[in-house]
């Protein structure tokens, strides 16, 4: 890859969703990029504040940030070449609400803005780190991490999708991780990846995906 073809791929990968060709292209949609999550539920006296949200990239991703990041080559990320990654790759997650979605009830909501943000690489694998604040939500809840655009295909760490840290009070939360076939998401095949919209009903040409989310209950 030539340096103008990886400075490409940075600024339009890094962004998560952004075709990773210079026109955009009307093809079906399918996954570009594979990443594995696992969810850090902070607790205080029993009850979840918070959770820390761990996304660890393909290799073909995670060689495009460590090659476009970490410029002296070192193997780690430093203070300034962390911000480097927040301010021109993760910054971008935003715009696809930080692929974070958290229900009560009928209604899915993101979070506004998130914090802690870190990046790491082992043996040529990425990392990102980041801080979800969820201490407005009491009571039992769901939480999922999936594209709606179909572009990247998150899956849970198979061995360890959840944990809780914290303060555990009298008793830890428990959880269980199912597709819930009540609440869909809809995505058109042939939206280029840049899309951003959102489809909260079916019509003709949208098909039907099911996330998989995360249930707390108390």
């Amino acid at each position: 890859m030539t340096n103008v073809q990886s400075k490409k791929v940075l600024y339009v990968v890094s962004a998560l969703l952004i075709a990773l060709f210079a026109i955009p292209m009307q093809t079906p949609a399918h996954p570009h990029l594979f990443i594995s999550t696992q969810t850090e539920f902070i607790l205080n006296n029993g009850k979840v504040q918070g959770a820390y949200e761990t996304w660890t990239f393909d290799r073909f991703f995670s060689a495009d940030i460590i090659q476009g990041y970490d410029l002296n080559g070192d193997g780690l990320f430093s203070k300034a070449e962390t911000q480097d990654v927040y301010d021109n790759a993760f910054i971008n997650t935003k715009n696809y609400a930080y692929f974070t979605f958290i229900r009560q009830g009928d209604k899915r909501q993101s979070p506004a803005r998130v914090s802690d943000f870190s990046v790491w690489q082992k043996n040529g694998i990425a990392s990102y780190r980041f801080y979800v604040d969820l201490s407005k939500y009491s009571g039992n809840f769901y939480f999922a991490v999936y594209d709606y655009t179909f572009f990247c295909d998150f899956r849970y760490d198979e061995k360890m999708p959840v944990l809780f840290t914290g303060d555990s009070g009298k008793t830890v939360p428990k959880y269980t991780i199912a597709e819930n076939k009540k609440y869909p998401v809809y995505y058109d095949p042939f939206d280029t990846a840049d899309m951003t919209a959102t489809y909260n009903a079916w019509k003709p040409g949208l098909q039907t995906y099911y996330p998989k989310e995360i249930h707390i209950t108390y």
